[in-house]
C-alpha cells in the first residue's frame, strides 16, 4: 500500500470518530436541556389536591367526576387543576359545576342541591290524591260515628220505657185504689206502652243504621285501598345514570339505566 493510500484511510476513520463523538454530543445535550422541563412536566402532573364534598343531602348524593367516573364518598383526591362535577341526590336535580383542585391543600365545597321540578309536581299530586282518599275515608267513619251515638241514646231511652212500664205493671198489680186503677189502666199504662214501643222501634233502627254504616265503612276503606297511588318517576336520576363508568375492585365497568313501567 502506498502511503497515499494509508493517509486517506487514517483520515477516513478519524471523520467517522468525530462525528459518533459530535452525534454523543448532541445527544447529551439534548438530553440535558429536555430533561428538566420534562421531568417539570412529569411533576407537576403529579401534584394533587383533595375536594372535602359538603352535600345536602349528605347521605345518599352521587356524583360523576369529569364526565367519566361515578363515586359516592365526601372526599376526593384529584390532580390539581380544574375538574368537572356532576352531583345528583334521589328526589334533587343535577347539578353540573367545575371545581378547581389546589396542590397538597384540602379544600371544602358546599353544595344544597335543589329539589327536582319531576319531585314537586309528584309531591303535589300525592298530596292531593292523600287529601281525597283521607275525606273518602273520614266521612263514612264519622257517618259510623254518629250511628253509634244514635243508637246508644235510643238503647238508653228503649231501656228507661221498659223500666217504666215495669213499675207501671208492677202499680197496677200492688194498687187498690179504684180510681188511680182506672188512671193506670186507661191512661198511664197506654201512653207509657207507646213511648216504650216508641223506643224499642228507634233502638232497632239505630242498631240497623249503625251496622250498615260499619259495612260501608268497611267498603270504602277497601275500595279506596285499591286506588292507584301515584308513582314517582325520577327523570333526574335516569339523565344521571344515562352513561357512567363505575370504578371497582376488578378494573370497573360502564354502566347505563333504563326505566321500564310495568305497572297497569
Amino acid at each position: 500500500m502506498s502511503p497515499g493510500g494509508h493517509v486517506r484511510m487514517c483520515s477516513s476513520m478519524a471523520m467517522k470518530r468525530i462525528t459518533g463523538l459530535a452525534c454523543k454530543a448532541a445527544f447529551v445535550l439534548l438530553m440535558v436541556t429536555w430533561s428538566p422541563g420534562h421531568m417539570g412536566i412529569c411533576l407537576m402532573a403529579q401534584d394533587t389536591g383533595t375536594l372535602r364534598l359538603l352535600i345536602d343531602p349528605g347521605s345518599d348524593f352521587q356524583f360523576v367526576v369529569d364526565r367519566k367516573f361515578r363515586l359516592q364518598q365526601r372526599e376526593i383526591t384529584l390532580s390539581a387543576g380544574p375538574h368537572h362535577f356532576s352531583f345528583w341526590a334521589p328526589t334533587r336535580s343535577i347539578v353540573d359545576t367545575t371545581l378547581t383542585v389546589i396542590p397538597e391543600r384540602t379544600t371544602d365545597f358546599v353544595l344544597r342541591l335543589p329539589y327536582s321540578a319531576e319531585y314537586l309536581e309528584h309531591r303535589r299530586v300525592l298530596d292531593a290524591f292523600i287529601q281525597k282518599r283521607r275525606w273518602a275515608r273520614t266521612w263514612p267513619v264519622m257517618l259510623n260515628v254518629a250511628g253509634i251515638t244514635w243508637g246508644v241514646i235510643s238503647y238508653d231511652k228503649y231501656r228507661k220505657a221498659h223500666r217504666q212500664l215495669e213499675t207501671d205493671l208492677a202499680n197496677y198489680e200492688d194498687n187498690v185504689v179504684p180510681a188511680e186503677i182506672a188512671v193506670l189502666t186507661n191512661e198511664t199504662i197506654p201512653e207509657h206502652k207507646q213511648d216504650f214501643r216508641q223506643a224499642r222501634d228507634m233502638a232497632v233502627i239505630s242498631a240497623s243504621f249503625t251496622a250498615l254504616s260499619a259495612g260501608y265503612t268497611w267498603w270504602r276503606f277497601k275500595r279506596t285501598g285499591q286506588w292507584e297511588k301515584p308513582v314517582f318517576d325520577d327523570r333526574e336520576r335516569i339523565r344521571f345514570e344515562g352513561l357512567a363508568y363505575l370504578p371497582g375492585a376488578q378494573g370497573g365497568h360502564w354502566a347505563t339505566a333504563i326505566t321500564i313501567p310495568l305497572a297497569r
